[in-house]
């Protein structure tokens, strides 16, 4: 048979064949990469498992994705995307005090305890192999880059007027503060207290906010970063 004659019989045939494959889009794709990673680790999360994952061929993830590392940015973009959305969604009406802050705190961890555990373990597996992976560093400073800028973001909601360094200061301690707490709480969870820590550092946190309590010298703590005490 010439290639001529075969021509109309296997065109004929491939829409049949094409039918038969699902449409899928890059964000199912996404989902099923989060799926393979929290059952079997981000080690064990190939193309192939999360082509297996959406029920479609390995060729559908290179047709969306560059390669693995090009779906792991979208992967921990979407978990980002996820928390911000929680804490955005909650009714806050800001007034400039601790009590703002902390309700934004319970909101973030009101979202990751509803989260899958291994889920949120493979975040930490991910971001181990970026750092180890000079390919991939770019990806752990982004994930991390995206955690300061959601809880600066959560910061213009609850309180409003902080100078932007103070603010930047103020992401980069709670973000951190909440990564280690996540972790201890995965390790440890009877013996980590989360909402108890995170009131603690609102509490804390509150001296560092315009308008904050005062030290028994009437010393209050300035604006402005690394200045420590201002007595007016």
């Amino acid at each position: 048979m010439t290639a001529d004659s075969a021509g109309p019989a296997d065109g004929a045939a491939a829409p049949k064949r094409r039918n038969r494959v699902r449409r899928v889009t890059s964000e199912e794709l996404v989902q099923a990469a989060i799926k393979v990673i929290a059952r079997e680790g981000v080690a064990a999360a190939t193309t192939r498992k999360i082509a297996q994952e959406a029920g479609v061929p390995l060729g559908t993830v290179h047709y969306w994705f560059s390669d693995k590392n090009d779906l792991f940015e979208d992967v921990i973009r979407e978990v980002v995307d996820n928390l911000e959305k929680a804490v955005a969604g909650r009714d806050l009406s800001p007034t400039g005090t601790s009590a703002d802050l902390r309700a934004a705190l319970h909101a973030a961890w009101a979202q990751t305890a509803e989260d899958d555990p291994g889920a949120q373990l493979a975040m930490y597996e991910l971001t181990a192999l970026a750092v180890r992976t000079p390919a991939m560093r770019g990806l752990a400073r982004m994930q991390y880059a995206s955690y300061r800028g959601l809880v600066a973001r959560a910061l213009e909601l609850a309180v409003p007027g902080l100078d932007d360094r103070r603010e930047a200061l103020l992401a980069e301690l709670i973000s951190a503060t909440f990564d280690g707490l996540c972790l201890a709480w995965l390790a440890d969870p009877e013996g980590t207290h989360p909402l108890d820590v995170l009131d603690l550092l609102a509490e804390l946190l509150g001296h560092a906010l315009p308008g904050g309590p005062t030290d028994g010298d009437g010393a209050r703590y300035r604006d402005g970063p690394g200045e420590g005490l201002h007595h007016g």
